[in-house]
């Protein structure tokens, strides 16, 4: 039996408003994975809805963005 992790609904609506203000600042991966200190790797997942970031990771990705995190997890 294969196991296959199904995607988590919240996950990838928080995964997809980070790349919508992502892509509304137009910045680019590189760019902002070093503006929020974190692994390019890392950042897809997140952006796909494949990892559960923590606050901390929030915090930098909001920060980078300009966002607050309230705005990241509104939905």
């Amino acid at each position: 039996m294969k196991y296959t992790q199904s995607k988590d609904k919240d996950l990838e609506i928080l995964g997809s408003k980070i790349k919508a203000f992502r892509e509304k600042k137009g910045v680019g991966i590189d760019t902002f994975t070093r503006q929020a200190d974190l692994s390019k790797y890392y950042y897809y997942r997140v952006e796909y809805g494949n990892a559960n970031p923590s606050i901390l990771q929030l915090k930098k990705i909001a920060s980078a963005l300009n966002v607050k995190v309230k705005d990241l997890i509104d939905f």
